[in-house]
């Protein structure tokens, strides 16, 4: 170390030599260190493939233009060779073995460029007995560092006799491996820049709406694929070109561009040149700079349709049963089940008669599931429980403020959410006159408009009603219209009563017995013969749903595995029976007129019934009250109506 310091040395000199000195490095020794395996030195080519290709034109120039160069590297941060140029000034006299994958280690080289310009980070020159070992100090070597990120991932090195070493080599070593640190950095922002637009247009690419992109001068620059299809119109031909030249109606977005005025779920119904609706919901954002200028909008729509599918499965809009769900082997049932499976294959309007809880609802769902429609929406509406004034909006939608109390987004009716789908439009019968009209209407144009609006709005609906009364009797009547219930009556399903087809009753107690135990969690299993006789000795004018209102009730009362006598009330069965015996002789297959005089008014029936309660209760006000399933307020509150004395 004495010797090497007989002169002033740089100190990245010294520091070089003291390093040599603590690893005890050979002062003679001029080998490259090499035990690399191949398959090691394909990972390291592999891992700095991006910086090697951005070195390799500028070595190739470097070599062109230094004729004083021998040889010129890429070394990675560790020292290893990954590429080598032989320049203009190498010749076979050149005694150093520097194959690719040879390693620079001042344990084996002593101080070089290379090393010293890693370890100073900074553009180094080492003239000849700069260098620690003897067989560098006929040459001069430089190098620079190469970054990325401000990282070092490897040096641009040189090598040329001392005596050839310019002024100006080391300047140009510095700006050659800036270069390459620029291209590398440059090359890796643009590739994460493509990764991250792929990433960016492949989420978008998965949504199910459209979106649109256009510029400041309303020049589309971009819309992914969906939204070419909903505007129908070629993706690749619209973007770059004006919104006005790629839609042929008016782009409701450059109403954005001019305002700067956005907007959320605004609906739309527009009409192309081919007289094709498209009805969709937009959704339009200006984006701004720092100056409130619009840069670009986008804008992200989707179907109506679409909207409308998402909105029934939310509210529960689809059929939940089958025909398989029906229970009974009855010919009539069967008779009837066959009628209906036979309308679900067509698409003209049904309608479905039967007395109160036959199961005409069941019916309808059954149909739709078993029709072609399966997979669209099933709405139903119960046409007497919602009050007159409100069931045109119900039916049909409206437009904001269309009326006092409407919403200020207006809504869309129970026919638009159907379509593509089935209406069960349950209780027709109950429907109001000046809304027959109108329904009228819309089943003979399919389309509508919604109250308060002058859109009209194309249909694609199948109608399904049910009434348990007799709709030609209310046509007779003039409280139905007669064309009205031509146009639902096209195909028609009649429901036997429960007493049309008692041998379905096993079958159905067995039924409702699973089911009821199941929900109360308790043993029940099965029904004894006596109170099988009661029940098979009572009309059911409810029919189905009040055999199962008495099976649960049954149950419930039943302390035992099976019900007895005892949880089924005979009395008040006998009450139903006294105020239901008309229902015995009506027959909802032909629906025959009664006269006037055959009917009893119901205050008459009711009180009869009342009568012959307190008569079997002894007058026990709560006893009564049970048979009847009322009140003990409602039996005090009709006795005084009645003139009952306690």
């Amino acid at each position: 170390m004495t010797n090497l310091l007989s002169k002033t040395y740089a100190d990245y000199v010294q520091n070089g030599f003291k390093r040599c000195e603590a690893l005890n490095t050979d002062k003679d020794s001029n080998v490259c260190f090499f035990n690399i395996s191949a398959f090691d030195l394909d990972f390291l080519l592999a891992e700095s493939k991006e910086v090697l290709h951005q070195s390799e034109q500028i070595m190739e120039n470097m070599c062109e233009y230094m004729d004083s160069f021998i040889s010129i590297f890429f070394v990675n941060k560790d020292g290893y060779i990954l590429k080598e140029k032989k320049c203009k000034g190498y010749n076979l006299d050149f005694g150093m073995n520097l194959p690719l994958g040879g390693r620079f280690t001042e344990k084996f080289n002593g101080n070089t460029s290379i090393s010293t310009s890693i370890a100073e980070n900074r553009p180094i020159c080492l003239m000849g007995d700069d260098h620690y070992c003897s067989c560098y100090h006929d040459y001069a070597t430089l190098s620079a560092p190469v970054y990325n990120g401000g990282e070092i991932v490897g040096v641009l090195s040189a090598i040329c006799l001392k005596e050839h070493a310019s002024s100006y080599a080391l300047g140009m070593i510095a700006s050659s491996a800036r270069a390459i640190s620029i291209g590398y950095e440059a090359e890796k922002i643009n590739k994460a820049i493509v990764e991250k637009n792929k990433y960016e247009s492949a989420i978008v690419e998965t949504l199910t709406d459209g979106v649109l992109t256009v510029d400041k001068d309303g020049f589309v620059t971009y819309l992914n694929q969906v939204g070419a299809e909903i505007l129908c119109v070629n993706r690749e031909k619209s973007i770059g070109k004006h919104i006005s030249n790629v839609v042929d109606f008016k782009p409701v977005v450059l109403d954005v561009l001019k305002t700067g005025k956005g907007y959320i779920d605004k609906e739309f119904l527009l009409t192309n040149a081919a007289g094709i609706k498209i009805h969709f919901i937009k959704t339009a954002v200006p984006i701004k700079d720092g100056n409130g200028n619009v840069v670009t909008v986008v804008d992200t729509f989707r179907k109506i349709k679409r909207v409308n599918k998402f909105l029934n499965e939310m509210t529960g809009a689809y059929a939940n049963f089958n025909f398989e769900d029906i229970i009974g082997s009855s010919s009539k049932l069967q008779d009837c089940i066959n009628t209906a499976k036979a309308a679900a294959g067509s698409l003209s309007n049904v309608l479905i008669t039967g007395e109160s809880g036959t199961g005409k609802e069941l019916i309808a769902h059954s149909i739709h599931n078993y029709s072609d429609r399966r997979k669209q929406p099933f709405v139903s509406i119960n046409c007497g429980a919602i009050p007159r004034e409100l069931l045109e909006s119900e039916l049909f939608g409206y437009e904001p403020g269309s009326f006092t109390g409407a919403s200020t987004k207006g809504r869309i009716g129970k026919f638009e959410l159907a379509d593509g789908g089935t209406i069960f439009l349950d209780e027709i019968g109950e429907m109001p006159m000046d809304m027959q009209v109108k329904l009228l209407r819309v089943i003979q144009d399919r389309k509508l408009t919604r109250v308060g609006g002058n859109s009209v709005f194309d249909l694609d609906v199948r109608i399904i009603a049910a009434t348990n009364k007799n709709l030609l009797d209310l046509c007779k009547k003039g409280i139905f219209r007669e064309d009205l219930y031509y146009r639902i009556n096209v195909l028609h399903v009649n429901l036997p009563s429960l007493r049309e087809r008692k041998e379905d009753i096993h079958e159905l107690i067995r039924h409702f017995i699973k089911k009821v135990s199941n929900y109360l969690n308790k043993t029940v299993n099965d029904i004894s013969p006596g109170a099988m006789k009661k029940i098979l000795s009572y009309s059911w004018p409810g029919n189905i749903r009040e055999l199962e209102n008495a099976i649960e009730r049954a149950v419930n009362l039943c302390s035992g595995s099976v019900i007895t006598e005892n949880e089924i009330f005979n009395n008040e069965w006998s009450i139903n029976n006294a105020a239901t015996r008309q229902a015995e002789e009506f027959s909802a297959a032909s629906f025959e007129t009664l006269s006037e005089r055959d009917i009893e008014p119901l205050e008459v029936m009711e009180r009869r019934a009342i009568e012959r309660a307190l008569s079997i209760s002894g007058g026990n006000i709560t006893i009564t009250a049970n048979m009847l399933q009322v009140t003990r307020n409602t039996i005090y509150n009709k006795m005084k109506k009645y003139n009952l004395a306690e």
